[in-house]
C-alpha cells in the first residue's frame, strides 16, 4: 500500500487479474471447452459481461460456434461458466496452499510460519484485482438463480475442501482441535476477501497493520507449545 494509507482503487472489477494472452487463438493442448473459458475469463476481467460475444469468443479460442453451443448452450451459460471459473481460481490456489502446508509442516513452529505467509499474501494489495473479481460474481449472482445456485454450489465445496485440510491441521495438533473446523475454514476464506471493504476506505489502513490484526486472530486458531 502506498505511504500514509492511501486509497487501493480496484478499478474495473478483476481488470488485470491473472495472466492475459496475446490476441488470437490460444494453444490447441487444451480442450475445446477449456480454451473457450479461457477466453470468456480474460473477457470479462477486461470488459466486464458486455464483452462476451459468441463471434469474438470463436475467434479468439478457434472453438466453432457450434462446439460453443454444444459445451455451454447459449451465450448466458457461457457467461455463466467464465463467472464460476472467476470466482473458483483464487480461492482453488489458496486450498492447495493450505493442503501443501497442514502435509508437509514438519512441526507447529514451521506451520506458523508457513501459515503467516500464507495468509498474508492472501489479503495484501497485492491481491486487490483477485478480491475485487469475486465481488463483481456475487454481485453478478442478484437477479439470476442459474448463477446464483452455481455459485453456491463451488462456494459449497470450496468450503468442503478447506474444512478437510483444517481437520486434517487439527489432527496433526496445528489447529485448536475445541474449534469447529467448518468455521476456521469459513474464517480463513473470508477475512482476505473482507478486505474488499478496506480498498473502498479513503483512509484505509496500511497492509502492516491489516497483517497485526489478522495474524493476532489467527494466532487463537492455532495451538501453541
Amino acid at each position: 500500500m502506498a505511504a500514509g494509507g492511501a486509497r487501493r482503487s480496484p478499478g474495473r472489477a478483476g481488470s488485470g487479474a491473472g495472466p492475459t494472452r496475446a490476441d488470437g487463438p490460444p494453444p490447441r493442448t487444451r480442450s475445446a471447452r477449456e480454451r473457450v473459458l479461457d477466453v470468456v475469463v480474460e473477457l470479462l476481467e477486461r470488459g466486464g459481461e458486455a464483452a462476451v460475444r459468441v463471434d469474438g469468443v470463436r475467434d479468439s479460442s478457434g472453438v466453432s460456434v457450434g462446439s460453443i453451443y454444444h459445451h455451454f448452450h447459449d451465450r448466458d451459460g457461457l457467461i455463466v461458466a467464465g463467472q464460476v471459473r472467476r470466482f473458483a481460481r483464487v480461492a482453488e490456489a489458496e486450498i492447495a496452499a493450505l493442503s501443501e502446508i497442514v502435509q508437509r509442516a514438519a512441526d507447529r513452529e514451521a506451520f506458523r510460519r508457513a501459515i503467516r505467509s500464507m495468509t498474508l499474501l492472501a489479503s495484501s494489495e497485492l491481491r486487490v484485482a483477485e478480491r475485487w473479481a469475486r465481488v463483481a460474481v456475487l454481485g453478478s449472482t442478484v437477479g439470476r438463480p442459474g448463477l446464483e445456485e452455481e455459485i453456491r454450489r463451488l462456494q459449497t465445496r470450496l468450503t468442503d475442501e478447506f474444512q478437510a485440510h483444517v481437520a486434517q491441521g487439527q489432527a496433526r495438533g496445528f489447529f485448536r482441535s475445541d474449534l469447529d473446523a467448518r468455521a476456521v475454514a469459513l474464517f480463513v476464506e473470508a477475512y482476505s476477501l473482507g478486505r474488499a471493504l478496506d480498498d473502498l476506505d479513503d483512509r484505509a489502513v496500511t497492509d502492516e497493520k491489516w497483517e497485526q490484526v489478522v495474524w493476532a486472530a489467527l494466532e487463537g486458531l492455532l495451538v501453541t507449545d
